[in-house]
């Protein structure tokens, strides 16, 4: 496609220089006026032929555009594998097909020491020859959305709240608590609220940040079944291979797992994005 493209470009130029070059040739000479701009705009037609062999890459985004909007591949789209663990795409008589092996990290270098930090690194050289196949290996950095969450710790926390506000009333009223007695169960409930108090603190002051590491490969097969088959067994011996040289449990991601690696949109917090607009907008107005 993109040696048809450059011969393309090459084509149109030299014959647009060429077209111009007989005008000029045909003007009179009285008129070198009109010749000598028609004459630079053929060197520069020449100038474009020859650089369509080195800066094709420049000229092709823009026969792709539409409007504002850019047309980065016109091709078959990827989609998800009937069985949700890896992403499909045709292309003529092939078809490809890819699947992500998560890499669980407990640790960064910051948090190791020097001969931890040579280990890892030891550790990952192995990994890189683990297999004979190419594969890529992608760390991302996203915000988590804890609103969601937050909300359900709350919800359970009022819930034991109320709990103990209605023990407390019962027992209030039965004489109990002026001889001092605590209430039964109350202490667990005290215990429990107590609980979801420290979580909800914790998780408050928790960074909403998350680190996702993963590996992809691909396979190609005559038909989806048979690509998908051979991605599987690659992303299987991938996934043994990583779990040996780390001492993990990696393993093949799937349906919304594949999404949040492969689509920006899913690792946006829209409740926090939106709260975070109202609260600059309130302090604005």
């Amino acid at each position: 496609m993109a040696l048809e493209f450059r011969l393309m470009l090459f084509v149109i130029f030299i014959l647009a220089s060429l077209v111009i070059v007989l005008i000029t040739a045909a003007i009179p000479a009285q008129y070198f006026w009109i010749k000598l701009p028609l004459g630079i705009v053929a060197i520069a037609l020449n100038v474009l032929a020859v650089s369509t062999r080195y800066f094709t890459y420049l000229y092709e985004p823009l026969t792709r555009m539409k409007k504002r909007t850019i047309v980065i591949d016109d091709g078959e789209p990827y989609i998800m594998a009937p069985s949700g663990n890896a992403i499909v795409r045709r292309e003529k008589e092939k078809v490809f097909a890819t699947v992500f092996v998560k890499i669980p990290v407990y640790s960064s270098a910051t948090e190791m020491e020097d001969q931890e930090k040579l280990d890892f690194a030891v550790a990952f050289s192995k990994m890189l020859s683990i297999m004979k196949e190419p594969f890529r290996i992608t760390t991302q950095l996203y915000v988590l959305n804890k609103d969601e969450y937050v909300d359900k710790i709350r919800a359970r926390l009022n819930d034991v709240q109320d709990k103990y506000n209605t023990m407390l009333e019962k027992e209030a009223q039965a004489g109990q608590q002026d001889k001092g007695v605590a209430p039964p169960g109350s202490n667990r409930l005290r215990g429990e609220l107590t609980m979801w108090k420290n979580m909800l603190e914790n998780v408050n002051r928790a960074r909403g940040h998350s680190l996702s590491s993963f590996a992809a490969i691909s396979a190609t097969g005559g038909t989806e079944e048979e690509a998908i088959n051979l991605a599987l067994m690659k992303g299987d011996e991938l996934a043994s291979g990583i779990s040996a040289t780390y001492g993990i449990a990696a393993g093949i991601a799937t349906n919304s797992e594949i999404l949040e690696l492969i689509e920006p949109e899913k690792n946006i917090p829209v409740a926090n994005v939106s709260q975070s607009i109202l609260e600059k907008s309130a302090g604005m107005s």
